[in-house]
């Protein structure tokens, strides 16, 4: 009952764990049924606080708090953030078509039907959004979804057009038509962002309700400001470690031993297959060295990323959800140029994905960061909910927490190239933690997130300009620095207690969990 509440309110999600009886659903976001969702994830969570516990294992307890955690983080977007009238990134994430055209999880008909369904669907989802959102939106915000709601309409107009013109006449004919009416729906929203709101720069949740957000994501009750510190020491060391690392490159600058590494990257031609070439050698060592079990033979494929994710995302993960039936394989998605970049923006855009960085991206994202995550999550999870639940924390913490591991286990041989772009990754992620600390609970700016972000990340404008954006909306994304942490720490308390443990038999363990609140990671590994 507490999944199937929580699937109503964002199918979206359901589809992507491989639920495929929720294709083609948009939620209801009336203001009514938010109501009713509200009330009734109350009382199921008043329901889970009288459970006997007593008699339970260990897998029944974690069970019983992630069902707990899902229906805590509904309730915070909605009573605490307002997002339904504070957040347009939130309807327009759930407008793309990538779901359903992006793996052959069924045949070409039943995905386009999912998808006709699906376009049905958006003019009455976004005229709830209209009526919801308020009048005067952060200016962030309203700039990031009218760049998702234009790499939305690129989608439907190539992408998708492109794999329904493989189904029958009658459903490409009506999917045609369906593509036209949303397509009008989205364009209109996307006018009444820009014309019927004004906007300001007034993004942050607030200390207090940041302080909620981590005891309701990651059980933490320390204080934000205690939790803060933690990022701080983290990039301090860091640059420590960077420093060290430019004197062995021989470089006489941070700034000349970072040309170096990004003078040697791929065309725009290339990347995508230059990045491909990068895993073979990641799944070799993982096995060589007995890093963690890989435990299924499902492939992963690289593909540019969809363009409704573009505006944020430099890489990602797609990998098979956990109750997909078919053998689908997982998807990398590597952010190409433009077309309409100028010579300069796209040089830089590729010196940032260059060589040394994609194979630190790749460690992060498949091998064996998250995809390796998700094919435990697939071949061992045992209950409904171990296959539901994903904290941010532990999902991006574990891939983040793999970079730097890799190379403690001899990754490159020493490179020191490798150290310097996953220091330059982690230097990111403390920026990402500190600057959603400060940007939402202690007024930092925008442009000062930049400015940070360029000062300690050592990162050139464009990106670090989407990464500032991005901390505006995903204010949690200070979770890859968190669960690293957290991670690591866990480690230290399982080699105190089984201090003959190797390090397969510890990323085993945690990857068994499925997925669990940051701040209880060290006693469970040891439950």
């Amino acid at each position: 009952m507490v999944l199937s509440h929580i699937f109503n309110l964002n199918p979206r999600y359901a589809v992507f764990l491989g639920l495929h009886e929720y294709d083609g659903l948009l939620p209801d976001y009336s203001i009514s049924n938010l109501k009713s969702w509200v009330e009734k994830a109350g009382e199921l969570k008043n329901r889970l606080g009288r459970i006997d516990t007593g008699s339970m294992g260990s897998r029944g307890k974690l069970d019983l708090l992630c069902m707990e955690l899902l229906l805590e983080d509904g309730l915070f977007e909605i009573t605490e953030l307002e997002s339904h009238a504070t957040r347009p990134v939130g309807y327009v994430y759930q407008l793309g078509v990538t779901p359903y055209i992006s793996k052959e999880y069924a045949p070409v008909e039943e995905r386009i039907q999912a998808v006709n369904r699906h376009l049905a669907n958006i003019p009455t989802f976004l005229s709830h959004a209209e009526e919801n959102l308020n009048r005067t939106l952060a200016e962030p915000f309203v700039k990031i979804s009218s760049m998702m709601l234009q790499g939305t309409i690129q989608e439907l107009t190539k992408d998708a057009s492109m794999e329904a013109a493989k189904s029958s006449y009658s459903t490409r004919d009506e999917f045609e038509k369906l593509r036209g009416v949303a397509t009008e729906a989205i364009n209109n929203f996307l006018t009444a962002l820009k014309e019927k709101h004004t906007t300001n720069m007034d993004f942050a949740i607030g200390r207090a309700k940041f302080q909620k957000l981590l005891w309701a994501s990651d059980r933490i009750s320390d204080s934000v400001e205690e939790v803060l510190s933690l990022g701080t020491n983290d990039l301090g060391s860091n640059l420590g470690m960077l420093d060290e690392t430019v004197k062995k490159m021989g470089a006489a600058s941070i700034t000349e031993a970072f040309d170096q590494v990004r003078r040697n990257h791929p065309s725009a031609e290339s990347l995508i297959p230059d990045t491909a070439s990068t895993l073979d050698g990641l799944e070799s060592f993982i096995r060589e060295k007995d890093i963690v079990s890989i435990p299924l033979d499902t492939k992963c494929k690289v593909v540019p990323t969809p363009p409704p994710m573009r505006a944020f995302a430099s890489a990602a993960m797609n990998f098979p959800g956990p109750f997909e039936k078919a053998d689908v394989e997982g998807h990398y998605y590597v952010t190409p140029t433009e077309d309409d970049w100028d010579d300069e923006k796209k040089e830089e855009w590729l010196r940032y994905l260059n060589y040394s960085s994609l194979k630190n991206i790749s460690a992060h994202e498949v091998y064996p960061g998250h995809f390796v995550h998700g094919l435990h999550v697939k071949a061992f999870a045992k209950t409904k909910t171990g296959k539901t639940y994903f904290n941010y924390g532990f999902t991006e913490g574990w891939a983040h927490y793999t970079e730097e591991m890799m190379l403690e286990a001899g990754y490159g041989n020493g490179d020191p190239a490798l150290r310097l772009v996953q220091l330059e990754d982690a230097l990111l992620r403390d920026c990402r933690f500190i600057v959603s600390f400060k940007m939402h609970t202690q007024g930092m700016s925008l442009e000062d997130a930049k400015k940070y972000i360029m000062e300690n990340a050592k990162l050139e404008e464009l990106p670090a300009e989407r990464e500032a954006i991005r901390g505006t909306f995903d204010h949690g994304y200070y979770s890859y620095t968190l669960g690293k942490l957290f991670i690591k720490k866990a480690r230290q308390k399982y080699y105190e207690t089984y201090p003959n443990a190797t390090l397969r038999t510890f990323h085993d363990k945690l990857l068994s969990l499925g997925s669990a609140p940051s701040g209880m990671l060290d006693g469970l590994v040891l439950s």
